[in-house]
């Protein structure tokens, strides 16, 4: 039995050792083909290993850059639907004034949020996060009548106060949360 298996582990041995083991070239055996896959290697590598660094380099900062741009794009696009749910949820608005009575005159009051002053700014935070700015104003009207009615329905309002609000979101390496 001994016998059987040294020839067979020698055979293996053989087999295994070299270009299979390897992973040589098997399908070519045109010796034109074989010189020129041995000339353009030694040629090559002198040039890609100098310009490779620099163009990986020029590479990372591109994919930055526009990795970066994307983000700012997104955090606009947030900014824009935060403001919008701002506008659409702040009271007392508009169409659902408050009102109460000073004096002998009723005075209604609301609040609109301007979505024209939206502004977004970003700056890096720790470990690849960013930090988002969302600026934007809120103004508050009040509105003066005789009666509760002409109060609520009046469209003469004065703008008495203007609040400038800054919301910080952060950028969790996906999306924008808020």
């Amino acid at each position: 039995m001994k016998s059987i298996l040294t020839p067979l582990a020698l055979v293996l041995c053989l087999a295994l050792s070299g270009c299979g083991l390897f992973g040589g070239d098997s399908g070519s055996t045109d010796p034109a083909a074989v010189e020129q896959k041995d000339e353009a290697p030694q040629a090559e590598p002198a040039v890609t290993e100098k310009a490779e660094p620099a163009a990986k380099a020029e590479k990372a900062s591109t994919a930055s850059l526009k990795g970066e741009a994307r983000i700012r794009a997104d955090l606009q696009v947030t900014g824009q639907q935060l403001v919008g749910r701002a506008a659409r949820t702040v009271m007392p608005s508009k169409t659902s004034r408050s009102v109460r009575k000073v004096g002998k005159e009723y005075v209604a009051n609301y609040i609109e949020v301007d979505q024209s002053s939206v502004s977004t700014d970003m700056r890096p935070g720790s470990k690849g996060q960013y930090v988002g700015f969302i600026r934007y104003s809120e103004y508050e009207y009040e509105c003066r009548a005789a009666t509760r009615q002409e109060a609520l329905s009046t469209k003469q309002c004065e703008r008495i106060r203007t609040r400038n609000l800054n919301e910080l979101i952060r950028y969790d390496g996906k999306k924008w949360q808020f």
